[in-house]
């Protein structure tokens, strides 16, 4: 486990951030999930002559200084700017949830 050296704060277990070592924010925060393509987001898009550079989706586990530990997912969607909300665990597995039990419903799952 890594201890900060500025501030004598644990990181948490699943902290994989060196930087957060040394750093008096502390910031913590875990591997990220992998890239997840967002090909849905593009039927609401106009595309300019380069087309879109990206659109995407992906989840991180971090603990800011001072704060509890939560849930961070990272949105883009072509040119438009970075969406980042942070969830606590119960919030990310409601989240989890409703998205499981509609895409269930839409392919006849559910």
């Amino acid at each position: 486990m890594n201890t900060n050296q500025t501030t004598g704060t644990e990181c948490a277990p699943w902290c994989t951030n060196e930087d957060a070592r040394g750093r008096a924010d502390h910031t913590c925060m875990g591997d990220s999930s992998d890239c997840i393509e967002l090909t849905a987001a593009l039927d609401y898009l106009t595309l300019d002559e380069d087309g879109i550079e990206s659109s995407f989706c992906f989840v991180t586990p971090v603990r800011e200084a001072d704060r509890r530990p939560g849930v961070s997912m990272t949105w883009e969607v072509g040119d438009h700017p970075e969406f980042r909300p942070r969830l606590t665990p119960g919030e990310a597995r409601r989240i989890a949830a409703e998205l499981v039990a509609a895409a269930d419903l839409i392919e006849g799952g559910g």
